[in-house]
């Protein structure tokens, strides 16, 4: 599974925070990629490399995750702006496009806000979603699969694996980009069990943020992009009763917060496009579906 990687790694060191970033160069105006919870800025790299004939790409850890530092506990959407903020200061960057999957949405929703100036454009890439919306808090509250690993799945590297693989990419082949953001997302402990980045302590209190931060679309001057698939989880398992309740969380509670988030960003957002991928889900799309997620960003980017 090993690859040749094609991007150079980077600190940014504070007395504030330390953050890890991955910059795969390449020419155009800059593209900044913000991963979603729990993961890391390697699950960008097939993107990255399909962008950087175009955009300089660059990605980074947010605070708690991965190779940065974790602050415990600011973990507020405004602190984690601040730290867009601080990444695109220290690399020199005028002006950038943003690109937020899933919870980063909400910082370059706040970002755009704060800095009109120094934003170019949005992507939202599954991440057209207000968390703060009752439909999220029910989804967290009945997914039929606690979303995070028990202790069996925690004993070793190996088994932490084998459940990270079915439970958020099952329906994916597994690959050295998701062998990348593993490692990164994870600390093997003296006894050879793991430790996930974020831990649970912190997770759940990225989660509280996340809930509690309620976008203000209609203050955002940038035009905006926005992603979505069709399905937002992919249930692994031949058990016909989770199956049942994971089509009924979709059909009931997931499809219509979709269609709700829709309309209030067309209603919102002053120059909005949306799209719809063909394949995958909520994070597997960027595998299954990124032949058309790249032509989507390249169509709306270099438009002028």
């Amino acid at each position: 599974m090993s690859a040749k990687t094609l991007y150079n790694e980077g600190f940014i060191r504070t007395d504030k925070i330390v953050l890890h970033y991955l910059d795969w160069g390449g020419s155009g105006p800059p593209l900044i990629l913000l991963h979603g919870l729990a993961d890391s800025p390697y699950l960008f790299e097939g993107i990255a490399e399909s962008l950087q004939n175009d955009f300089r790409i660059i990605a980074y850890s947010k605070r708690g995750h991965g190779y940065s530092e974790a602050i415990d506990p600011i973990y507020d959407t405004s602190t984690l702006a601040e730290d867009l903020k601080l990444l695109i200061d220290s690399l020199r960057i005028e002006k950038a496009n943003l690109l937020g999957w899933s919870m980063g949405g909400n910082e370059i929703t706040e970002f755009a806000i704060r800095y009109p100036e120094r934003t170019d454009k949005l992507i939202y890439l599954e991440s057209g979603y207000d968390f703060s919306d009752g439909a999220f808090q029910t989804i967290v509250k009945t997914i039929p699969v606690s979303p995070f690993p028990d202790k069996a799945g925690l004993v070793s590297i190996d088994a932490y694996r084998s459940w990270y693989h079915r439970f958020w990419f099952g329906d994916t082949e597994w690959n050295h980009v998701l062998e990348s953001n593993l490692t990164a997302s994870t600390s093997i402990n003296s006894d050879g069990s793991v430790t996930t980045k974020p831990n649970d302590q912190i997770s759940k209190s990225f989660l509280e943020s996340i809930m509690s931060y309620r976008r203000d679309y209609r203050k955002i001057q940038a035009p905006a992009l926005v992603i979505y698939t069709s399905i937002f989880f992919y249930p692994a398992t031949n058990d016909k009763e989770t199956i049942d309740s994971y089509d009924n969380l979709e059909k009931n509670v997931i499809n219509p917060w979709r269609l709700s988030s829709i309309r209030r960003i067309k209603s919102e957002l002053r120059d909005v496009t949306v799209k719809f991928m063909p394949a995958g889900t909520h994070v597997s799309s960027i595998f299954l579906a990124k032949d058309s997620i790249i032509k989507s960003i390249n169509s709306f980017l270099l438009k002028d």
